[in-house]
């Protein structure tokens, strides 16, 4: 009986002694530090050209280099000039556009374009395009993501805006050969007369297998055919002669000094 009453008692004790050090801990131990989230995101380093990463539309922006390739994925650098009517149109909403931000006194943001065989290339008109139909010097629009350092602009919609031909992509199966081209069946079952660009000083690029004993190319995977450029030529003339000095005419005194010597 006694020994049950002293363990209670010394439970009793320990328990008191424990609550009274909770109670009499400084609060400060155990608070959580409150973080101002508003001015930490007020210490975020600012972003480059001002805008964040996001899905925008950029228009005229200039090709600064051709592309390196014809088909994609390839890559273009681009600059936007910082201009009045310089806008972006954040996720597309051509409704809602944004004025262009430039980073200081930069006077011109410079952008690499990311195409991929994704990429939808279009013309003025929103024709179908080729990558080989955006050359240095064209102004363009730019659909797509820009990547978190605001340099980089993954394209889904690239469309050219100068007025000229647009190449096109066909694929069909050759019905029948002509002197002047051949015809080709598309799949929907339109025929397509395709004039022959194979003349005499075409330059070509053919993919295919080299026999070297025979010097014959086998199983054509490709042809790939330059635009020939003709260089006219600048007539070199022929210097002409100067005009002979005319002689000086004699003075009378040295014709009368010939006289006097027998001359």
């Amino acid at each position: 009986m006694f020994t049950k009453t002293y363990k209670m008692i010394g439970f009793l004790a320990l328990s008191g002694l424990f609550c009274a050090l909770f109670l009499f801990v400084p609060s400060n131990i155990y608070a959580v530090e409150n973080t101002n989230i508003t001015q930490a995101s007020d210490n975020v380093a600012p972003i480059a050209n001002g805008l964040p990463t996001g899905f925008y539309q950029f228009n005229k922006l200039e090709i600064l280099k051709d592309p390196i390739v014809d088909e994609p994925p390839a890559t273009i650098e681009v600059i936007q000039k910082n201009e009045k009517s310089c806008v972006v149109y954040e996720n597309g909403k051509t409704d809602e556009p944004l004025p262009c931000v430039f980073n200081g006194d930069q006077n011109n943001n410079y952008y690499i374009v990311q195409i991929e065989e994704s990429t939808t290339l279009l013309g003025v008109n929103q024709e179908p395009a080729l990558l080989s139909d955006f050359q240095a010097g064209d102004k363009i629009n730019v659909l797509g993501r820009l990547s978190a350092d605001s340099k980089n602009i993954r394209a889904a919609v690239m469309r050219n805006l100068e007025t000229k031909d647009f190449h096109q992509s066909l694929s069909g199966t050759i019905k029948k050969v002509e002197n002047g081209g051949f015809t080709i069946t598309l799949t929907n079952g339109n025929e397509i007369l395709v004039k022959t660009p194979i003349v005499k000083g075409a330059q070509v690029t053919v993919k295919g297998v080299f026999d070297k004993v025979n010097s014959m190319v086998s199983n054509v995977l490709s042809i790939l055919i330059k635009p020939t450029i003709v260089l006219q030529e600048k007539l070199i003339e022929e210097p002409t002669s100067p005009p002979p000095t005319p002689s000086v005419e004699p003075s009378t005194l040295f014709k009368n000094f010939l006289k006097i010597f027998g001359w």
